[in-house]
């Protein structure tokens, strides 16, 4: 008597297929969408997957599981910027992983950055040999932080002091002259900014 039997071949990560247009671009503070499906899966599939992502914030991120073999990622990413999106089966890469996803500017980034405050009189002019300080204020609700940076005739050293007001930022110059103070919000500058300021 002979017998016969269908052998099933074993799912792995190069199985696995990974389609859409959230793990190639979107806007920040709009949901974007992927799916993950493989034709050798069963009903416990997603639950060997796993996604991550790294950029410039934390998104929030849900799952929706469909038939089997098949679940969508819909991640929405607070900050524009560049972010890798890695997905996994079983702890391996599946192919293409990780994916660049290219985020342009939204409501979202828009709204945290007009939030953003810069007062002091510093911003105007500023003393030799000493420390200036520039206050921010929203910088704490910001994810990812804000990029500070100074150019002028000479080279700046800059300090940052965290208080129940903002942030502080203190720059002391030891060359006189007129310095350009830039003060930037994922690549973008916060309002005011670049700020002119004479040092003397």
């Amino acid at each position: 008597m002979l017998f016969s039997w269908a052998h099933k071949k074993k799912l792995t990560a190069a199985h696995v297929c990974v389609t859409g247009t959230g793990i190639s671009s979107g806007r920040a503070g709009e949901p974007c969408k992927f799916s993950v499906s493989s034709q050798l899966a069963d009903h416990h599939f997603a639950n060997h997957c796993s996604v991550a992502f790294e950029g410039p914030s934390k998104p929030e991120i849900n799952f929706v599981t469909g038939n089997e073999g098949i679940f969508e990622c819909i991640w929405t990413p607070k900050l524009p910027g560049v972010y890798k999106v890695y997905v996994r089966f079983n702890n391996e890469q599946v192919p293409g992983s990780p994916f660049t996803c290219t985020i342009e500017g939204g409501y979202l980034h828009d709204s945290v950055t007009s939030a953003i405050r810069c007062r002091g009189r510093c911003l105007q002019t500023g003393n030799l040999n000493v420390y200036n300080e520039v206050l921010i204020e929203g910088a704490d609700a910001v994810i990812g932080g804000v990029a500070v940076s100074m150019e002028g005739p000479g080279k700046p050293d800059i300090l940052f002091r965290n208080e129940q007001q903002g942030l502080f930022v203190l720059y002391k110059c030891v060359v006189p002259g007129v310095y350009t103070l830039n003060i930037k919000f994922a690549n973008n500058h916060v309002n005011g900014s670049p700020f002119n300021i004479r040092v003397l």
